[in-house]
């Protein structure tokens, strides 16, 4: 099973752009969340059951797009 954590989650985005598994431009923008998301609950603006599901969400999303054909 997959470690649930903020870095964890930031880590299988990146890998997953940078294996071509999702598109790249998805990818870097749900890495750019969930930074975004880190700095908050670090802040302690969101619950990190929240921050956790918020990453998750952005990572599936990320996974719903395939790369392009390379140019």
């Amino acid at each position: 099973m997959h470690p649930v954590s903020l870095p964890a989650i930031r880590e299988r985005v990146r890998f997953a752009w940078s294996t071509r598994r999702a598109c790249g431009l998805f990818a870097v923008a749900a890495g750019i969340r969930i930074d975004r998301i880190i700095e908050d609950e670090a802040a302690g603006k969101i619950a990190t059951h929240d921050a956790i599901r918020m990453a998750a969400e952005a990572e599936a999303a990320a996974l719903c797009f395939p790369p392009l054909a390379l140019r």
